[in-house]
């Protein structure tokens, strides 16, 4: 279980024991934190909670928590409660790390997602380029059978017979009609 998730339920704990908060929409309005996040925290979802929600959390009741506690790196909840002696500059040496190294994690997985945005891409103009291949080779075949279809082609007027002669005729009496181009020999 997330450690920092567990110290946020004991704040909440505390707030609901100590100042009668305990439904998330108050606690919502008094911090500025959406409710599904506490929601989310109660059933143990997500991930750590982060540093600004506490500083939210603990701003709304009077910064009376120890951040030092939250992040582990103390044994006392309530900034009351901390030793004078313990109560020095606080060390922001760990925050600053805890956030480059949570910024170097954001940049790796982007660049991560970028390269396989780049592959899609990719992959999707080569597609393009096959398809393009395809309809060039299909429009020149369509051509050479236009070719090949004109070339074929009879102009009818230089056609012997006329159009229709194979037809069955309307004749009176099926009477066979010679064409012209026939001639005959006396």
């Amino acid at each position: 279980m997330s450690k920092t998730r567990e110290k946020f339920r004991e704040l909440l704990n505390d707030i609901a024991e100590h100042d009668g908060v305990r439904r998330f929409n108050k606690l919502a309005e008094l911090t500025g934190i959406a409710p599904n996040t506490f929601t989310r925290i109660k059933k143990n979802e997500g991930a750590e909670v982060d540093v600004e929600t506490f500083r939210k959390l603990n701003a709304a009741f009077g910064n009376r928590y120890n951040i030092q506690w939250f992040q582990g790196d103390s044994d006392y909840m309530l900034l009351a409660d901390v030793p004078e002696k313990e109560k020095g500059n606080p060390d922001f040496s760990s925050y600053i790390n805890a956030l480059l190294a949570k910024s170097d994690e954001t940049i790796a997985s982007l660049k991560r997602e970028l390269a396989a945005k780049d592959d899609i891409i990719q992959a999707k103009d080569d597609r393009i380029a096959d398809l393009t291949k395809l309809a060039d080779e299909r429009l020149h075949r369509i051509s050479e059978l236009r070719r090949v279809i004109d070339a074929h082609n009879i102009n009818m007027a230089d056609y012997p017979f006329p159009v229709g002669v194979a037809d069955e005729n309307d004749y009176p009496n099926n009477e066979i009609v010679i064409n012209k181009c026939f001639t005959t020999h006396e």
